[in-house]
C-alpha cells in the first residue's frame, strides 16, 4: 500500500500505481433512505459496515472535481449529459486518494439526474466510469456516490445543463441536505470536510454540520474569491484552480489518519 509520504509525489504514473479497480459505490437499499441516497449498487452488509460510522470527506462533482468548461461558471454537468465528457481539475483525483488513504469515507454528490441516459449508460453508470478512468476512488465500502431521480423538466429539457443548474438554484439545499441527513441517520457517518463550488451545496454542508473552515470552494470569482460564510477558498492564477498546493499546504501536514 502506499504511503501518504509516496502521495506526495505527483504524477500519472501515481494515480496508475493506486491499482483502483471500479466498483460501483452505493448505499445499502432501506425502504427509509432509498429515495435519499444513491440506488446505483446496494453494497453488502459487510461493506456497510465498513461505512458505519466512518468520518467522510464530501465532495460535490461538476465544478468541483471538474474543471469548468467555459472560463466563466459555464454549466459542466451539461456538456457531460450532452456529450459524456468532463476534464478533471489537476490533481482532484490526488486530492481523494489522499484523504481515502487517510481513511476517510468518501462521498461525491451531484445534481446528475439519476434517471437520465447519458450517451447509453445509465447516469450512475457513465458517472462511476468517469470517475474510475480518472483515478477517483471508488471502492465500495470506502466510497458512495449520492444522486437523486431529477422531474422531466430537467431531463427532457433541450439544454439540460440550463435545466439542471436552474433546478439546482431552486431544490438544491433541500435535496443535499436530505441526502446528507440521511446518510448520518442510517450510518452515523461524520461529515468531516466538504469541496464545492457554489452557496448552494455550502448552505447544504453548513446546514449538516460541517464545519466552515473545514469547507473549501474552488474556483476564481465570485463565492470562492470572497471565502463564502467562512469557509476557505482555493483559488490560483489559472482560469481552472486544481488542488496541488492545497494538498501540500492543508491535506498532507494537517488532516489526521482516521480508523477503518
Amino acid at each position: 500500500m502506499l504511503s501518504v509520504d509516496s502521495l506526495k509525489q505527483r504524477s500519472s504514473a501515481l494515480l496508475v500505481a493506486l491499482g483502483l479497480g471500479l466498483a460501483i459505490a452505493g448505499p445499502m437499499a432501506t425502504p427509509a433512505h432509498a429515495e435519499h441516497l444513491d440506488g446505483c449498487r446496494p453494497i453488502s452488509a459487510d461493506e456497510g459496515t465498513r461505512i458505519r460510522n466512518r468520518p467522510a470527506v464530501v465532495t460535490d462533482i461538476d465544478g468541483v472535481l471538474t474543471q469548468y468548461v467555459l472560463q466563466d461558471y459555464g454549466p459542466t454537468d451539461g456538456a457531460f449529459v450532452d456529450r459524456g465528457i468532463a476534464y478533471p481539475r489537476t490533481d482532484a483525483a490526488l486530492l481523494m486518494n489522499v484523504y481515502h488513504r487517510l481513511g476517510y469515507l468518501i462521498v461525491y454528490m451531484a445534481f446528475r439526474p439519476r434517471n437520465l441516459d447519458v450517451m447509453g449508460r445509465s447516469m450512475c453508470d457513465a458517472t462511476l466510469a468517469w470517475l474510475h478512468e480518472h483515478g477517483f476512488p471508488t471502492e465500495k465500502g470506502d466510497t458512495l456516490l449520492l444522486l437523486t431521480d431529477a422531474p422531466d423538466s430537467v431531463t427532457k429539457a433541450a439544454n439540460k445543463g440550463d435545466a439542471m443548474a436552474n433546478y439546482a438554484g431552486e431544490k438544491g439545499t433541500a435535496l443535499f441536505v436530505e441526502m446528507l441527513d440521511a446518510l448520518k441517520d442510517h450510518y452515523g457517518v461524520d461529515l468531516r470536510y466538504g469541496y464545492v463550488d457554489s452557496d448552494v451545496v455550502t448552505d447544504a454542508f453548513l446546514k449538516v454540520g460541517i464545519p466552515a473552515p473545514h469547507i473549501f470552494t474552488i474556483g476564481n470569482k465570485g463565492m470562492s474569491a470572497l471565502g463564502y460564510e467562512g469557509t476557505e477558498p482555493i483559488m490560483g492564477p489559472e482560469p481552472n484552480p486544481g488542488y496541488t498546493g492545497h494538498i501540500e499546504r492543508f491535506v498532507i501536514p494537517d488532516v489526521p489518519q482516521v480508523s477503518r
